[in-house]
């Protein structure tokens, strides 16, 4: 019979092995980030106005991605989403996600996919632009504020609900936003949602920091 100390060892190489594998299989090559404009997903965005709220949404490309963040958030299942959002009442507005499709990532549920083993950029360089263009909370009255969402991947058209809370009411959106590269060439069929199989799931947002 194997003694505990030898069965842990012969239970822990392996579990490590299957680790390093992992680890090495998620990782997508990053680079500096060229720009932050979000001129382009503005141009190509989905609007609908409600209530003295205006919100704005496009589903960022493979191409988008690298530009903003300095990878594919495609190659790690990562589908990111511009958000922004009018605020033309007089109280302030808070962006909610419910989880209710598991499909919301924060930033340091993405990045880590994107740090380094070794050499090359440190976690900061890959961190910053993630914490930076994430969508922040709250809305003031009188201002417009735009973000990033970080969802699970869906090809062909996107349902995004989105909720803003305030005092006083619950205002809600249903924006349909076109998947540009049919949802990226590196995520796998089987890891992307088609609109058959979302049905009624959604975006929605998650109380940001």
């Amino acid at each position: 019979m194997l003694s505990s100390k030898r069965l842990s060892r012969s239970l822990g190489y392996p579990l490590c092995l299957v680790w390093l594998v992992f680890a090495l299989a998620s990782c997508a090559p990053w680079h500096a980030p060229t720009t932050d404009n979000d001129a382009p997903l503005r141009a190509r965005a989905v609007t609908e106005e409600s209530h003295s709220v205006r919100v704005s949404a496009a589903v960022l490309s493979a191409e988008d991605s690298k530009r903003l963040f300095g990878a594919d958030l495609y190659a790690v299942n990562v589908q990111p989403v511009w958000l922004e959002v009018t605020n033309r009442t007089a109280q302030s507005l808070w962006l909610f996600r419910t989880g209710a499709d598991g499909g919301h990532f924060l930033p340091f549920d993405v990045v880590w996919a994107l740090h380094p083993l070794r050499g090359g950029p440190t976690n900061v360089q890959v961190d910053d632009p993630f914490y930076k263009l994430a969508f922040k909370n709250p809305i003031p009255p009188g201002t417009a504020r735009a973000g990033i969402l970080f969802t699970n991947p869906d090809r062909g058209t996107k349902l995004c609900n989105i909720e803003l809370s305030a005092k006083s009411a619950l205002i809600h959106f249903s924006l349909f936003l076109p998947v540009p590269d049919d949802g990226g060439l590196d995520v796998p069929l089987n890891n992307a949602r088609t609109s058959e199989e979302r049905g009624e799931l959604a975006v929605r947002s998650l109380l940001a920091d």
